[in-house]
């Protein structure tokens, strides 16, 4: 007896369970209510930028990283 296919939306990888997985964890502090609380300070500035441009900055470099090293690994 045959099993049914696997979906394709599940990653087959330890690689690819790793960067659905941060990819996840680091989107999720983009968002409310992350972003409306902790990070919603104009001071301290960050290379002249307002703390919350500078936080989400520094999350949105981080997601392309890891879609780079996603596409790197073959993922």
């Amino acid at each position: 007896m045959r099993r049914p296919p696997r979906s394709h939306y599940l990653p087959r990888t330890r690689a690819g369970w790793w960067s659905v997985l941060s990819f996840l964890l680091l989107f999720a502090l983009t968002q409310p209510p992350f972003v409306t609380g902790p990070a919603n300070r104009i001071e301290p500035l960050v290379l002249g930028m307002p703390f919350l441009y500078a936080y989400l900055l520094g999350l949105y470099l981080l997601l392309i990283g890891v879609l780079i090293r996603a596409l790197r690994k073959g993922v």
